[in-house]
């Protein structure tokens, strides 16, 4: 088993309209940066992962983030809403916060992509 470098150390951030990037993530690297926002808050989703959000979106009128609530409703059975942009990231060790493992990475895009994927209806 490798060791988690920063090379290979990633945030998922995922946006409003459904798009999604994979940023590489240092140990320099904040939630706020990632979302460039001053005040962020985090939600726990396991012991292993943290998604963060920006604090003032709904003040500031950031739209819903339906694709962000979805994934979270695969670890929350009743999530609160999400709005504006979401970034997904590990846990903190040390008082560093982790990035996501390549493990970690191809879980939540497979979660994501299940949760978007267009199954095709019966022919008729």
């Amino acid at each position: 088993m490798s060791t988690l470098t920063t090379q290979d150390a990633f945030a998922l951030r995922i946006e409003p309209t459904g798009g999604f990037r994979l940023l590489p993530w240092g140990v320099d690297m904040r939630p706020q940066d990632a979302l460039d926002a001053d005040q962020v808050r985090s939600v726990d989703l396991t012991t292993q992962l943290i998604m963060w959000t920006d604090e003032l979106a709904v003040p500031l009128g950031r739209p819903s983030n339906g694709p962000a609530h979805q994934l979270l409703q695969t670890y929350q059975a009743t999530p609160a809403p999400v709005c504006g942009a979401a970034v997904f990231t590990g846990t903190t060790r040390g008082g560093t916060l982790l990035g996501l493992t390549e493990e970690q990475a191809l879980v939540l895009l497979g979660r994501y992509m299940d949760r978007h994927r267009s199954v095709p209806g019966q022919r008729r």
